[in-house]
Order: structure tokens, then sequence, then C-alpha cells
């Protein structure tokens, strides 16, 4: 019977990589429940699994699902975990699988921090852009999230260009929805070399204002 087994509350001590002791090994995670817009899981010494939730912002929660569900069994009595940042508090829930939930593997990814300023006495346009840094090149794009980390404009218009020429846009808006593989725009194993620019355009950014977004950019060796 699928379901969980038991759960690991916990805390951010800090923002970056940390470690989680779990209560028997061989153990399978089996969801995941956070604030903010992502939480990592280390895989392997090469791979990061970014899962993407929704953030609360504007003073508006939305809703949340009881667990975004996963799969994936650890070995140890570790995880590695990768905060979003310090105080972030969430749950990891051990158990049998769901038939719904993902490898941790399609998560692989890597995070992009993007923001823009508008440091003039009126609304407006800003345009900006990031790198994602791959762990080798010739890699293949299998999905993107971009995931808002504050209500200071209307809508950005994200998009890259593909090894062979192609260009590939998305649009984002205040997080709504839930998370998991419901915020990732899936990709068709698109070929990228080492490094990949997002380019953004963000409309309508509130006067002195700063707006933030994570662009997470998932893929497979």
């Amino acid at each position: 019977m699928a379901g969980v087994e038991y759960s690991i509350y916990f805390t951010a001590p800090s923002a970056g990589l940390n470690t989680i002791n779990v209560l028997k090994a061989p153990t399978t995670l089996v969801g995941v429940l956070f604030d903010g817009s992502y939480l990592g899981i280390v895989i392997d010494p090469t791979r990061i699994a970014y899962i993407p939730s929704i953030q609360s912002s504007g003073g508006v929660a939305a809703a949340l699902p009881p667990m975004i569900p996963v799969k994936y069994t650890f070995a140890g009595i570790q995880i590695n975990v990768v905060f979003q940042y310090a105080g972030q508090v969430g749950v990891l829930y051990f158990g049998v699988p769901t038939n719904d939930a993902v490898d941790l593997s399609a998560y692989s990814g890597v995070v992009v921090n993007i923001s823009g300023t508008n440091s003039g006495s009126a609304a407006a346009n800003i345009t900006t852009s990031g790198v994602a840094q791959f762990p080798q090149g010739n890699i293949r794009l299998t999905g993107l999230a971009y995931l808002f980390l504050d209500n200071n404009d209307a809508y950005d218009v994200w998009s890259f260009s593909s090894a062979g020429g192609l260009l590939v846009q998305g649009f984002g808006i205040l997080n709504l929805g839930i998370g998991g593989r419901f915020s990732v725009l899936p990709l068709n194993g698109i070929f990228a070399a080492q490094s990949l620019t997002i380019n953004v355009t963000m409309y309508n950014v509130a006067a002195g204002k700063t707006h933030s977004a994570v662009v997470i950019i998932y893929y497979a060796l």
C-alpha cells in the first residue's frame, strides 16, 4: 500500500548545503512540502534535484497540497539538502511512493537568480538576464520553472536560444497553482552547452523597486 510511513520536519539553520538525519536506512523519500520557491536534494556528487514550489507574496499565501509526491531511495542515514534561505521550513515524507510520484532524477537542475531594479520615479520595463552553469557541456534540457519572489511587477517574459538557434520563450506571473511537476514547462531534450543565458523582460516594475525571480533549468546528461 502506497503512503507515508514517517516524516521529518525541518527548519533550515542556514542557506545552502545542509544535512538531515533520517530514522532508518535504507529509506525511501515519497514526498516533500516546504515554503519558498524550491528545495534542493543532493542525488550524487554532480546532480542536485531542485523541487519547485510556490512562494507566498504580497501577503497572499497560495494553497498548498498535502505533499509534492516524489520517489528516491537513500542508502545511508543522512540526506544532503540545499535550502533556499535560512529559516526555510518544511517536511520530508518517507514510505512507499504513490503512483504519481516523480523520480528525483527528473528534477536534476541548476538554479539561476535573476533580478531587475527600477530606479526611476514611474513604473518601467526592465531587461535583464542570468546565466545557467551546468556540470558539463552537451547536456539535454528537459524542463524549466520560472518562479516569482515578489509582486513588484505585472509579468515577465523569458527566453533563451537553443544550440540549434531556435528560440524558446515563456511567460511568468505571480506564482499560482501547486508545486512539483505542475510548475515545470517540459522541454523536449533540447541540446545545450555548459552555459545557457536566460533573457528576461520585466514589465511594469514599480518605481524604486527590485523585482526578482528564480529560474530552475532541468537537464539530463
